[in-house]
């Protein structure tokens, strides 16, 4: 499975201007997540200056961010999509591992 990110910045009144929206957002979130297309997402710094949501594939993060009302009432001021290629971690899509090393289940074997 491939990964992309679809990054969102948001507007300075971003928190102010949440509340109407949230649960809507929430709900198109869950779907996604719920279909197996959005793997994680949520705002970044505190308070939030920006926000990541990692997705299986351009086309989902491109459809999702075209329906999410934050995108279209004005709380995202710049979105865009971009490849992410994630090496390490048990959800990696192309997992990398030094020469030599070994998997922990390797060892215990």
């Amino acid at each position: 499975m491939a990964h992309v990110l679809l990054r969102y910045t948001l507007a300075p009144d971003y928190l102010a201007r949440r509340g109407a929206l949230r649960e809507t957002h929430l709900a198109l979130a869950w779907a996604a997540a719920d279909a197996g297309t959005l793997i994680l997402g949520g705002a970044v710094g505190d308070p939030p200056e920006s926000a990541l949501l990692l997705f299986a594939d351009a086309e989902a993060a491109r459809s999702f961010a075209a329906r999410d009302p934050y995108v279209t009432n004005g709380l995202v001021t710049y979105w865009d999509v971009v490849p992410w290629a994630t090496v390490v971690g048990a959800e990696a899509a192309t997992p990398i591992r030094p020469a030599g090393s070994l998997r922990d289940e390797d060892r215990l074997a």
